[in-house]
């Protein structure tokens, strides 16, 4: 999946870069169609007390945006608390459209020529 990263008051490093896109590929991996992902990270200015991260995940699929935001004190948990919310999300969009699919037609063929 491709996807952008934006930061602010963080440094993201190649290793925490390997470590999201290791993350994200759960999600490609369920076979959404995926028009564009954004990763924002920053530091949440708040806070006085220790640094809290906050990790932002915009998905795009056709006909709807998956948005998850979540914070953290460590950005790899973030990170992780982030992509099991967005994999619910994708597995439940996923479903909701497989049962569309499925239902039957308000008018079967049938019925109508008659």
């Amino acid at each position: 999946m491709d996807f952008q990263t934006y930061s602010k008051n963080v440094i993201v490093t190649e290793s925490l870069q390997q470590y999201l896109e290791s993350k994200l590929q759960h999600v490609e991996k369920l076979g959404v169609k995926t028009l564009s992902c954004r990763v924002d990270f920053s530091r949440d200015q708040h806070h006085h007390k220790g640094d809290i991260f906050r990790v932002e995940i915009n998905v795009s699929v056709p006909g709807k945006l998956l948005r998850i935001v979540e914070l953290h004190e460590d950005i790899r948990a973030a990170i992780d608390l982030a992509t099991d919310k967005l994999l619910r999300q994708v597995r439940k969009f996923k479903s909701k459209k497989m049962d569309k699919e499925r239902r039957p037609s308000r008018f079967p063929s049938n019925e109508v020529n008659e």
